[in-house]
């Protein structure tokens, strides 16, 4: 089954025909413009998705691919590319320091046991991409997983995990079942976003909730410190859109925009920029590539295979990062070693 936009007629466009229409995202002020190249590339994939008929041979494709990676015909990269996001634990935060003298924070998530369980190409619900594995379950955790929900395991051969989600991906960006994915998947230097529950604060004041300033201390305030302040009044009622107490925290949110500034293939640990990471410590979240700044040639496409790339080394840093354990670093101006 086809999705209609991929059987809607379209034609490529002149550079005098775009109309630039800037927009900005609710957690960073991006804006973004349109692009003629992007929009024919667009064009062009809504063509080959039109096209495809026989998923079989798609998938044999796929899978033939990844058996022999490098002797195979993978397709270029191209700005509508999407890769696979993975499961990552929270391990805390900790600091570094850059070639500039300053310091800042970065997080550590820990990539554990991703893997490829099922692909979906133009399913039901016109998705195209892979559904990802993650966090094994022990022994026990098993004994006490309904039936129902081991079957879909037990019929790939694949072990029992905790996570389970859909990534979407594009065509030339599918893997077949059974792909691992690791902490090489991604290179330093490069955006991703991150995908988390938030902390659950329960039903909190408008001081907590929305930084409320609150009323007055003293002057004839009595009992009312954390108040709200007026929400209303008798001719026009409760004010539409006005900031009340409720529930905080316990949503579905997104890290924008985070670099990652240091990987360790050995442990499988990617450290992101910023302590503004989403959930506890120990939680699960979803790490993929950055919507407003892909990461274009610059990450193996569509993963990293050993046999086709190389190996990597076992600690990668960013340029402007100072390596832990190195030597003396003297910062320039402040006088400061």
């Amino acid at each position: 089954m086809l999705c209609r936009a991929a059987l809607r007629p379209v034609r490529p466009i002149k550079a005098s025909q775009v109309t630039v229409i800037p927009t900005r995202n609710s957690y960073h002020h991006v804006k973004r413009k349109w692009d003629v190249n992007s929009y024919n590339e667009r064009v062009e994939l809504r063509k080959m998705m039109a096209s495809i008929t026989d998923k079989s041979a798609l998938m044999a494709t796929i899978a033939t691919r990844c058996e022999e990676p490098e002797k195979a015909d993978w397709p270029e990269p191209t700005v509508i590319s999407r890769r696979a996001g993975v499961f990552a634990k929270k391990l805390g935060v900790m600091s570094y320091w850059t070639r500039s003298g300053k310091s800042h924070p970065m997080c550590a998530l820990q990539l554990q046991d991703n893997v490829v369980m099922d692909v979906s190409v133009m399913g039901p619900d016109d998705r195209t991409g892979v559904w990802m594995a993650g966090n094994n379950m022990t022994a026990e955790e098993i004994k006490q997983t309904p039936d129902w929900k081991l079957e879909r395991f037990h019929a790939r051969s694949i072990h029992p995990r905790h996570e389970v989600r859909f990534m979407g991906t594009s065509v030339d960006c599918l893997l077949p079942v059974k792909t691992v994915l690791n902490a090489s998947h991604f290179r330093v230097g490069q955006y991703v976003d991150c995908l988390g529950t938030s902390i659950d604060k329960g039903w909190q004041g408008v001081m907590k909730r929305h930084g409320f300033s609150g009323l007055p201390a003293s002057h004839g305030v009595s009992k009312a410190h954390r108040a709200a302040g007026a929400i209303g009044n008798k001719k026009d009622g409760l004010w539409k859109g006005t900031k009340m107490p409720g529930h905080m925290g316990g949503y579905r949110r997104y890290a924008r925009c985070c670099r990652v500034v240091r990987i360790d293939n050995k442990n499988n640990i990617v450290f992101l920029h910023g302590r503004h990471i989403i959930g506890h410590i120990t939680e699960f979240v979803t790490i993929h590539d950055a919507f407003y700044y892909p990461p274009r040639d610059t990450v193996p496409h569509p993963t990293h295979f050993p046999s086709r790339d190389g190996e990597v080394p076992e600690e990668i840093y960013w340029d402007e990062m100072i390596a832990p354990g190195s030597e003396t670093y003297e910062f320039e101006g402040d006088g400061k070693t």
